[in-house]
């Protein structure tokens, strides 16, 4: 296969990213692998979109960070390309993430192109342009759900408080790193205001009910075409460590024991593939192949289908090659597609 990684910036790429175990684990396979920045794309007037790749050396890296290195160095290849060469394009850019005040960029756009000329896109574009913001999962059955608004209206996100009568989470819609989280205890009245300015100045917020279980950390799960990954018996899950930010006056969930501020094993209960069971129809339906859910109890509490990551988390605490099973089963959906095109998209009909 031939599979280009289209990132916001090559340079910025680290060796925990998923991006770089999925690009290494491929290039071990023997697949030609490139990355792309975003900002190093170009549509050109036949509907071609040519791209600046970036690609490693042949050789044997032993280690994800290996690769990493070869790729950054000077010893790597750039070279121009038409993206509707490659057999499957990683769309791993997330355009809420852009600095506030930039002009908006035509990465999805572009990839929706590909998309209708027949490439393989992970994920789909224009099933990303709807999982983007947290209303995407108001079509999910509300008790798998957090409670949750999304406003820039002061008055509309303490109404919500008002009626949710129970501690919830304010924080931006937009990515903007953990200072701009925060706990709201029931009914408080202090420093209300400010902290809805501070977030609403630059964007929407979003107001969530707080789950007692994500004190803890949430459970993070990464799911294959609506299902979780397994290695063997083991299910690509782990727990997160929990943000100093989601606890009541910023302190861990028990008094005088520190922090924990690492990801850990954790068990996949009955509660988890419920809720996976009722995210998958969705998930198909809009061609969000591979994504990571975060739950809290019986509760999702996040979706990330521009960039998941964990495959770093997961090869340290299990021990297990996530990335490898990605991999594997991209080469045998490029196999169907191969051999049903022109005639079936098997990825329609449900049997990739």
């Amino acid at each position: 296969m031939r599979i280009a990684f289209l990132v916001p910036d090559v340079r910025t790429q680290q060796p925990s990213f998923a991006g770089i175990h999925l690009a290494w684990a491929a290039h071990r396979r023997g697949h030609e692998v490139r990355f792309v920045s975003s900002h190093d794309l170009s549509f050109l007037d036949d509907n071609t979109v040519l791209a600046t790749t970036s690609r490693v050396r042949a050789g044997d890296y032993r280690r994800p960070s290996d690769y990493h290195a070869a790729l950054l160095s000077a010893d790597a290849v750039a070279e121009e390309d038409a993206l509707s060469s490659f057999d499957v394009i990683f769309l791993r850019y997330n355009p809420l993430r852009e600095p506030a005040g930039d002009p908006p960029s035509p990465v999805i756009d572009f990839c929706w192109r590909l998309r209708l000329n027949g490439a393989l896109v992970i994920n789909d574009p224009e099933g990303v342009r709807r999982a983007w913001g947290r209303l995407y999962l108001a079509d999910l059955p509300p008790e798998v759900r957090a409670r949750t608004v999304v406003s820039r209206s002061a008055e509309g996100i303490k109404a919500f408080l008002r009626e949710l009568d129970g501690p919830a989470v304010l924080k931006p819609l937009a990515h903007a790193g953990s200072e701009k989280v925060f706990f709201l205890r029931r009914r408080q009245a202090k420093n209300l205001n400010p902290i809805i300015s501070a977030i609403t100045r630059d964007g929407y917020a979003v107001a969530q009910e707080y789950l007692p279980e994500a004190g803890t950390g949430e459970k993070r799960v990464l799911l294959l075409g609506g299902e979780p990954i397994r290695v063997g018996s083991q299910v690509a899950l782990y727990r997160r460590p929990p943000s100093p930010h989601l606890h009541p006056g910023g302190s861990p969930p028990i008094a005088g024991k520190p922090a924990d501020l690492h990801s850990r094993r954790c068990r996949f209960s009955p509660a988890e593939q419920r809720v996976c069971d009722l995210l998958r129809p969705k998930l198909l339906a809009d061609g969000l192949y591979f994504v990571s859910v975060d739950i809290a109890g019986d509760k999702i509490l996040d979706l990330n289908v521009f960039a998941p990551g964990g495959i770093h988390s997961l090869r340290e605490i299990y021990r297990i090659d996530v990335a490898a099973v990605i991999i594997r089963d991209l080469e045998r959906r490029t196999r169907l597609r191969a051999v049903y095109r022109g005639t079936l998209d098997p990825e329609a009909a449900g049997v990739v």
